[in-house]
This record gives C-alpha cells, sequence and structure tokens, in this order.
C-alpha cells in the first residue's frame, strides 16, 4: 500500500474510533441521567445485582485459571478440570485419539482371538485319533470326501 492509502486508513480509523467514543459518553451520560431518578429500593436490588454477576464473574475466571487447585484442593479434580479443557478445546484431535484407541483394542483383540485359534487347533491335531500326517495326504481328503 503506499503511503497516502495508509494515512487515509488511518484518518478512517480515528474516525470510527472517536465517533465510538461519542456514542459511548452519550449513553453513560444517559444511564446516569435515568439513574439518578431511580427509586431507592431499586437502585439497592441493580446494586446487589451488580455484586452477584461480579463475584459470579471473579469465580468462573478463577475456575478457568488452571494452575492452581480447586478449592476442595483435590490434585485429581485439578488435573481433571485441566484435560477436559483441553479435550473440549481440541474436539477434532481427541475424536481422532478415541478412534485409534479403538482400532488399536479391536486390532488387540483379533490378534489374541487369532493365536488362541492356532493353539486350540494344534491341541485337536494331537489329541485327535488320527495322525497329523493324515490331514496333509491328499488320499484321505478325497476319501472324506466320498465316505
Amino acid at each position: 500500500m503506499s503511503a497516502s492509502e495508509n494515512k487515509y486508513i488511518d484518518q478512517a480509523t480515528a474516525l470510527d474510533a472517536s465517533v465510538e467514543d461519542q456514542i459511548a459518553r452519550n449513553m453513560v451520560e444517559l444511564l446516569n441521567s435515568h439513574a439518578q431518578k431511580l427509586p431507592e429500593s431499586q437502585a439497592a436490588r441493580l446494586a446487589d445485582a451488580r455484586s452477584l454477576a461480579i463475584g459470579r464473574l471473579v469465580n468462573r475466571e478463577a475456575q478457568l485459571a488452571g494452575h492452581s487447585l480447586h478449592r476442595s484442593g483435590h490434585a485429581l479434580q485439578w488435573r481433571g478440570g485441566r484435560w477436559g479443557h483441553y479435550f473440549e478445546q481440541h474436539r477434532i484431535l481427541s475424536a481422532l485419539l478415541v478412534v485409534g484407541v479403538m482400532l488399536f483394542a479391536i486390532f488387540a483383540v483379533q490378534q489374541f482371538s487369532v493365536s488362541h485359534q492356532i493353539e486350540n487347533s494344534d491341541a485337536f491335531l494331537l489329541a485327535s485319533d488320527l495322525p497329523p500326517e493324515a490331514y496333509a495326504d491328499k488320499g484321505f481328503t478325497a476319501w472324506l470326501d466320498t465316505n
């Protein structure tokens, strides 16, 4: 951008900021003038509501700080809250992690069942009445098919 374009952008930004400041001042004046006309009971209720809102905001900021223990002092709750916040912020990564763990579990179960089946088949061959060579003989297979 050229210097004149930058100067124009700076002037527009300054104008926008001054307009926003003037609008904010007008709003504050209007609110103050109406607040002066409120009955004492409504002013007290508004002050109580403001105090309650500030208290909730402070509590929420304290919970989100993440670097201190919860008020109960349990380190496990602190870690759980911290990890929970991490997984909430990184939903896609969390979903991929869960899918990866599930796939790993399925793979592990399949490997165990395959090795378990092999062990069972060897035991079956060794415990049967026929010798293992009979199962490898092509003539025996043909004899089984005809009978």
